[in-house]
């Protein structure tokens, strides 16, 4: 979980890992240990998250209201294996 001390211009940019599994309206999933980006932080509606591009089919997930509960940050010196 993110903790709400950390407001919106602190998490924009930052890395994040799944801890849930999470569905965008299209269908589109992330799995648990997946990381993705916050792009923005949407008072009262939650975080928008996007992921990295997979390097074998091009594929990428954009995911709107995700709750802080379904997050953890990844530390800036923090490395994240597989």
């Amino acid at each position: 979980m993110i903790p709400k001390r950390y407001t919106g211009q602190m998490l924009q940019g930052r890395q994040v890992r799944i801890d849930r599994e999470i569905r965008n309206g299209a269908g589109a999933g992330i799995t648990p240990g997946s990381v993705a980006t916050i792009v923005r932080v949407v008072r009262g509606r939650g975080l928008v998250i996007k992921t990295d591009t997979c390097p074998h089919c091009g594929m990428y997930a954009y995911i709107t209201g995700v709750p802080r509960e379904y997050l953890t940050l990844i530390e800036q010196g923090e490395r994240w294996k597989d």
